[in-house]
């Protein structure tokens, strides 16, 4: 009996919202309301428990208020059929009063004086707890001393900067914002929703309802993907569909359709890099300053976490004596930016590439040679920028093992000589390839994991935890890890939903570190029950007869764990490494790219299912590689968003997919500090789109000395679609001459 709803989402940015009438919206066939914020019971806040800047967010604009951008929350109109309920959300007219320019990116913010420096850091623990980053960064961070240009002029020191762009990312998980909130008997709730964080769903709902987060069970059998997406702007429409179940009191289902999940939900945000640095003639970097300026949509929100990790992670691989980071916000007319997978950091670390390359290019080298120059020096026991102490306390350093040998495995040496032969005997398409290395650090020490194992009489096994499977193959892990700590059959462990009403307060699903944690809660558990089943295992011969005579002896075979990480001397528990070559071909004529082969080498300790990792490496490399060559965010003056849908926005398809791809782990390399020796997988792959990006530009370096004579350093932004990739080329009309 649950009726549909789809959210009013609002048609102007940066405008007074004069009058919503829904009259003709409740004139279409089975309609049964439109839910204002009148009928709001608490507070009208989609994520008021996260506190801040969060604040300004309403989950439903009224009348009289200033509407910052397209795609804020209006009402929900609730109907019999999924069909009625969309066709009539449309037709609720909304009438605007502009109330100035529209700004609709970095430039423009700044041409207008709305940048700030540094991020707020007054947000809630929790909501930096989802992402692994230090809220301190969120302000930027300094390490050493002196500024770069003074350190260059005092020393003689050569220096590079640049101005390194970056677009942001729409969300587009397989399954879009999808939730149904159930009324029980005595004001008790059940909401069952596609996220990433159910408690932090569970106390914003409670705070919209005006009850206590105890009347409240959000449950999640399983996600249809998240990324990011679905740590905070899930709340969105779960509060939408619980005002409105509040005031039917029926059931409400409430699933976006494609355009307005992504009108309403914003993705990686936009990062703009100003760097300098001072190195010596040799490449060997000694300063870096620089400065972060990221478009975070209307407000802050989520995004001070997201400036963290860049921050936290822009020293990639390289050790600088000094090194300072400040921060900005742009703040624009634009839905407001989320977390997405390796958010942040994938462009800082992307960012530290194209410094490191630039110095390359002034002092001579190949970019491979003054990468290995600059790596971190184990013998020095040096400590990172963010406060990690590399080769102490269990954080190991295999990057120049993972360098030499990804060389071997991809004939790096060989290719390169195969590239510049084919580069001299082709005028029209122009090959490059390249190598990059990551550094992804795991500040796995926030996270707070909880699992409840229950054994049955017929020695089935069923296992609760507080992370949300998602795609990544957690609940795959958990029962591996059961099943082997319990020496029970894999056929008889099965992970069920996850539900706050059993394991409450846990930390949400993301930064790629659950996995490991809420399998070494289900472990704690498991080991809890395995004394109890001992003399039982002892005197049966199968599992199912140790489990029938324990349960006939009335033993308790239920039990909880709860997982923290201990603090070390590091600000980090660990960090993730790997390698990638890539080789791309690049039509000069079009701008086309075609990624010919990529070849990567992680580090991933040891793993816990080594299939579930590598198809977690290769998903977020091909996410990224979606990011820096195909995805592109526009909006028009007025903040209409341009490419919306598939026909318009280019996520990768199967013909993006590099045409050989090659994905290898390094053997016998366990975490001194993991969950079974075990390190974070998915999103540290997404972070060697460096050696693509580097590759294409080596290509366009040769087609620039073909039609401009020229070997000089030059500055590509992202993403690299085709048109930006002509302009690159430099191929004047002139040339384009039939013989």
């Amino acid at each position: 009996g649950a009726l549909f709803g789809q959210v009013v989402l609002s048609t102007s940015a940066h405008a007074r919202l004069v009058s919503l009438d829904p009259t003709p919206a409740l004139k279409m066939p089975g309609v049964h309301d439109f839910i204002a914020a009148s009928a709001v019971p608490g507070l009208n806040c989609p994520n008021g428990s996260i506190g801040g800047e969060n604040l300004k967010e309403k989950v439903f604009f009224e009348v009289n208020d200033e509407i910052p951008c397209m795609g804020v929350m209006l009402g929900i109109v609730v109907a019999d059929t999924w069909r009625q309920a969309h066709d009539a959300a449309k037709m609720v007219v909304q009438r605007y009063a502009a109330l100035g320019p529209v700004v609709a990116g970095i430039d423009e913010a700044v041409q207008l004086r709305a940048v700030y420096t540094g991020m707020p850091a007054n947000v809630e623990p929790s909501a930096y707890g989802r992402r692994g980053a230090r809220p301190e960064h969120a302000a930027g961070l300094e390490h050493g001393a002196a500024a770069v240009g003074l350190t260059a002029m005092k020393s003689g020191l050569l220096s590079a900067k640049g101005s390194f762009k970056t677009g942001g990312q729409n969300h587009f998980y397989m399954e879009t914002q999808s939730v149904c909130c159930i009324p029980h008997d005595g004001d008790q709730w059940e909401v069952i929703c596609s996220d990433q964080d159910s408690n932090t769903t569970q106390a914003c709902v409670a705070l919209v309802l005006g009850i206590p987060q105890h009347c409240i069970n959000v449950k999640v059998p399983r996600a249809g993907g998240g990324f990011g997406g679905k740590l905070s702007r899930q709340c969105l429409t779960a509060c939408a569909a619980a005002v409105a179940a509040k005031k039917l009191r029926r059931p409400v289902r409430v699933q976006n359709e494609r355009l307005d999940d992504m009108r309403l939900v914003g993705g990686r945000e936009p990062l703009q890099f100003d760097y300098e640095v001072s190195f010596d003639a040799s490449g060997r970097v000694d300063s870096m300053d620089v400065t972060m300026t990221m478009d975070p949509g209307w407000f802050f929100g989520d995004c001070t976490g997201d400036m963290a990790m860049a921050v936290g992670w822009a020293d990639n691989c390289y050790q600088y004596k000094n090194f300072k980071v400040k921060t900005q916000a742009a703040l624009t007319h634009k839905p407001h930016s989320t977390s997405m997978r390796a958010p942040g950091c994938m462009q800082s670390i992307l960012a530290a590439e194209v410094a490191i390359e630039h110095v390359a290019r002034t002092v001579g080298r190949p970019a491979e040679e003054v990468q290995a120059l600059n790596f971190y020096n184990i013998s020095e026991s040096p400590t990172t920028p963010a406060g990690d102490h590399i080769g102490q306390a269990g954080y190991n350093w295999t990057i120049p093992t993972l360098w030499t040998q990804i060389q071997k495995q991809a004939r790096y040496t060989e290719r390169k000589k195969v590239v510049e032969a084919y580069n001299l005997a082709n005028r029209w398409t122009k090959k490059g390839i390249a190598i990059s290395p990551v550094k992804y650090t795991m500040g796995i020490d926030f996270y707070s994991s909880g699992a409840l194992v229950c054994i049955y009489g017929d020695g089935t096994v069923l296992v609760s935890t507080g992370g949300s499977e998602i795609g990544q193959g957690l609940n795959t892990k958990v029962a591996l890890c059961v099943a082997e700590t319990l020496g029970a059959p894999f056929e008889k462990v099965v992970v069920g939903p996850r539900e706050t009403s059993k394991i409450p307060d846990n930390t949400g699903t993301g930064g790629s570190g659950t996995s490991e944690c809420t399998s070494e809660a289900a472990i704690m558990a498991c080991q809890k029950l395995v004394p109890l089943l001992k003399p039982y295992r002892e005197k049966s011969k199968t599992w199912e007869d140790a489990v029938t005579a324990a349960c006939a002896d009335k033993v308790g075979l239920v039990a909880t764990g709860w997982y923290q990480f201990k603090k070390t001397i590091n600000a980090n528990a660990y960090a993730t490494y790997g390698t990638a070559v890539s080789e791309a071909t690049i039509d000069v004529l079009t701008g086309e790219v075609q990624v010919d082969r990529v070849d990567v080498l992680m580090d991933l300790g040891t793993q816990l299912d080594a299939a579930i990792d590598m198809g977690q490496l290769q998903g977020g490399f091909i996410i990224a590689l979606g990011h820096l060559l195909t995805e592109e965010l526009k909006l028009d003056q007025s903040g209409t968003q341009l490419n919306l849908g598939t026909w318009e926005y280019k996520i990768p398809t199967a013909y993006d997919i590099p045409l050989e791809f090659n994905v290898s782990l390094l053997k016998d390399s366990p975490n001194p500090v993991g969950i079974k020796g075990s390190k974070a997988s998915a999103e540290p792959a997404m972070c060697l789109i460096p050696s693509v990006y580097l590759a294409v530009k080596n290509a366009i370096y040769a087609a620039r000395a073909q039609a401009l004579g020229s070997q000089g350093w030059f500055m590509l932004n992202t993403p690299l679609t085709p048109e930006v990739i002509r302009a690159a080329v430099g191929v004047g009309d002139e040339q384009l001459v039939v013989p």
